[in-house]
């Protein structure tokens, strides 16, 4: 009886991100959890970050990259607080999974102080992808996809000239500026700039009108 307590209490501890995460994303996270748990073939990498502004610490984000034959899933969460005039909580949770190399589907969500701001989906449906922007953008998206924000937690970008953005489900222009740095456009002139050591990403600067983030490795 004692070791089947310590095998539920193990599995409630594992569940309880689910509780957190908004409905569209909890089957991806069960697909994820279910593949660690179960597959005899699965490799896993995890990797953390702190959200910094200015030289304080507000945040941190985990991201992880589970490889279980020709599946890829990367989950990544973040937190943090920070002022903006006034206290700003924000979480978010994006899931990405490619097959046999390509992405298949993806699902991001971002929350400002309890309040959704942001999110995407896209998943296949047949031969189509159907891809939906909160609040009220759908449309399908044409070709094959390689190269996310997401693989870049884990991946250089090398020789990439573009990057597909989850969050908005558009290929963005990535210029390399120097060795190991990169820097990504997304619309409404928003620039992520990615810095890179030996391949293994270092930093990432997000610079907005109104504030500067440094998402910098752990």
């Amino acid at each position: 009886m004692a070791s089947h307590s310590r095998i539920f209490g193990a599995t409630q501890n594992m569940l309880s991100p689910l509780r957190q995460l908004p409905l569209l994303l909890r089957p991806a996270f069960v697909a994820l959890l279910l593949t660690c748990i179960c597959g005899s073939e699965v490799r896993a990498q995890k990797t953390s970050f702190d959200v910094l502004k200015g030289d304080d610490v507000v945040g941190k984000i985990l991201a992880s990259r589970s490889v279980a034959g020709d599946r890829t899933t990367y989950l990544m969460t973040s937190f943090s607080e920070f002022d903006i005039i006034w206290k700003q909580t924000v979480k978010s949770v994006a899931a990405t999974e490619y097959v046999d190399g390509s992405l298949r589907s993806c699902h991001t969500n971002m929350s400002v102080n309890g309040t959704l701001r942001d999110s995407s989906r896209m998943h296949a449906v047949d031969d189509e992808t159907h891809c939906f922007v909160h609040p009220d953008q759908r449309f399908l998206c044409d070709g094959t996809v390689e190269w996310t924000t997401a693989r870049m937690y884990f991946e250089e970008p090398v020789d990439q000239k573009t990057i597909f953005v989850e969050s908005v489900l558009k290929h963005c222009p990535l210029v390399r500026v120097a060795p190991g740095l990169y820097r990504l456009t997304m619309p409404g002139d928003k620039v992520n700039s990615y810095a890179y050591k030996n391949g293994v990403l270092q930093e990432i600067h997000v610079d907005r009108s109104f504030f500067d983030l440094v998402f910098r490795r752990v």
